[in-house]
């Protein structure tokens, strides 16, 4: 399939050609990578000089020879840099395949001027024609790896909500075929990632400069935020999977996972995503531990976020507020290795911030039932209710207007078991003569669901201003209905999150947070008491009991004689 091997990759500089310097009829090599790493080359002709509408002079060509003769030009090669003659026996770099123009087969498109891509000014000829179709953007689709196929699918559907295309990598290149660190030349594939490990993130596309430690890719933007501090990785390609219209939701693209961490995405404006070798940059590790009740068996998934914070979330929202939900998830998927129906089990969360000694967080129980298996229909129970507590709790710190937060570290810990831990209410005992103010013993009987008869003991303090005959109602939360409730939350969160971090900006800070103290009492608040309440005749509900193995659910009743 491969034309062959690239020899004429530049590794740093090397000569360009301005646009003035490009002539229809020039016959040109274009490089990518189409399978693997190994940079592969391919026909190009230049067919014109085009005004793309919002997008300034684009030069038209059309390609050819075997290693796009099955697939054109697929999503992933924009960046590919394109060598044409120089006149002198030489050859120069005019730019970069950066759009399709929705052409059948993929193998008419556009490339980015190198001169505008490095920064120059371009004026195209006056006899230049406009194009009269809108360019679509070559960049590969955002890819998550390590998520189970329920998870990605929930991922998938909220992301569609908002425009995003959002495809599932084999997982992180660098850990499946343990491919060796990449030189990031032209026509190698390079990643602009958001987190790498075990939830890794990112953009495929292609090398298309090198001048020293920077680098050029893409031809085009990846969100069009300016300023950024994301991850610069190389990365593998497994396939280019084929669709020759590219009208289709999802045309050809390139199946690639980004692999080695080797620098920092430092810009990414309408012509070009730069980075510079050397230097990582900032990032939050999201830690989630889950253990196995039955097995005793545990996981650990390690994440690391880019941390846009101190260059003012050019997205309007942090990538840690998609991706820690989505750990948990998966965590409280994977620890099952084949979720059943019922499960039960407890999540921890505590996000840590360089502007407070003491961690936020909070603790929830767990008890339902959902789909079993990992089928792609629903996620688990426990994942999609832990993951959508998760999701609340970051979108309790997007509400902060007083300060700009760092998250230096979110950690999250799950214990998880199968069946449902919970018990029916079957009734209560106690003396029926009592005094205000005393604290009486109260015996609960329930039926353990599927299991037997148990009885629990706790105490019960009468109002003091109780008197005469009395009946207080001993009241648990209602017993598990399924995950549909849940299922729902845990994409609209999402989706939520990923409009916040469109190009379009974050939605209205409605309710706003202003202080840390409130912040604190937000994410406290998203744990709920699933205890026992006892409520008296003229007087407020209140906690009585909480037993840590079972949920009690139902109610019950006891009357009192208070002398």
């Amino acid at each position: 399939m491969l034309l062959s091997a690239a020899g004429t990759a530049l590794a740093s500089g090397g000569e360009t050609l301005s646009l003035a310097q490009v002539t229809p009829g020039m016959n040109c090599t274009g490089e990518t990578v189409v399978s693997g790493t190994t940079i592969s080359s391919f026909n190009v002709q230049v067919i014109s000089i085009v005004q793309a509408a919002g997008e300034g002079p684009r030069i038209l060509v059309s390609v050819s020879g075997p290693a796009v003769a099955s697939t054109g030009v697929a999503e992933g090669f924009s960046g590919s840099p394109v060598y044409c003659p120089d006149g002198f026996g030489g050859e120069g770099n005019i730019g970069a395949i950066s759009e399709g123009i929705g052409q059948y087969g993929n193998n008419v498109v556009l490339v980015t001027p190198i001169d505008q891509m490095l920064g120059e000014p371009v004026i195209p000829p006056s006899s230049a024609p406009r194009l009269a179709v809108k360019p679509r953007p070559l960049l590969g689709p955002l890819t998550v790896g390590g998520l189970s196929p329920a998870l990605f699918g929930v991922l998938q559907r909220a992301a569609a909500k908002v425009g995003r295309v959002v495809l599932a990598a084999p997982t992180s290149g660098a850990t499946v075929v343990n491919f060796p660190v990449q030189s990031l030349v032209p026509g190698a594939s390079v990643a602009a990632s958001y987190s790498s490990g075990a939830i890794p993130e990112g953009a495929v596309g292609t090398v298309t400069y090198v001048n020293g430690p920077t680098i050029y890719a893409f031809g085009h933007e990846l969100d069009g935020a300016g300023r950024r501090s994301l991850l610069l990785q190389d990365a593998y390609v497994y396939d280019v999977i084929n669709n020759p219209d590219p009208t289709e939701a999802q045309p050809s693209y390139k199946l690639a996972s980004p692999g080695h961490t080797l620098g920092t995405i430092t810009s990414d404006t309408p012509n070009a995503v730069i980075g510079q070798l050397g230097s990582p940059p900032s990032t939050v590790p999201v830690d989630v531990s889950a253990r196995d009740l039955d097995t005793g068996g545990s996981l650990a998934l390690n994440t690391q976020v880019a941390d846009e914070t101190d260059i003012g979330l050019p997205l309007g929202a942090s990538q840690v507020d998609t991706i820690a939900p989505l750990a948990v998830a998966q965590a409280a998927t994977q620890i099952y290795n084949g979720p059943p129906a019922n499960e039960s089990g407890q999540m921890c969360l505590r996000i840590y911030l360089r502007e407070s000694r003491t961690p936020l967080g909070f603790c929830n129980r767990y008890v339902g039932t959902g789909v079993p298996g990992d089928t792609g229909l629903a996620p688990p129970e426990l994942a999609t209710a832990a993951g959508t507590d998760v999701t609340n709790a970051f979108a309790a710190l997007e509400r902060v207007d007083f300060a700009a937060l760092h998250v230096s570290h979110v950690a999250a810990h799950i214990d998880a078991q199968r069946g449902l831990a919970e018990a029916a209410i079957l009734g209560a005992s106690a003396r029926r003569h009592v005094h205000a103010g005393q604290l009486v013993p109260v015996r609960l009987h329930v039926r353990v669901y599927r299991g037997g008869l148990r009885t629990f003991s706790f105490r019960l303090r009468i109002p003091f201003d109780a008197s005469g005959p009395t009946e207080v109602t001993i009241k648990g939360p209602p017993a598990p209905t399924g995950t549909g409730t849940s299922t729902q939350g845990l994409s609209g969160a999402l989706s939520t999150l990923f409009a916040s971090s469109s190009s379009s900006g974050p939605p209205p800070n409605t309710n706003a947070i202003s202080s840390l103290f409130e912040l604190r009492q937000a994410i406290a608040g998203l744990a709920n008491y699933d205890g026992l309440t006892a409520g008296f005749p003229g007087h407020a509900k209140r906690p009585v009991y909480r037993n840590r193995s079972l949920l009690l659910t139902g109610r019950t009743t006891l009357s009192f004689v208070v002398g």
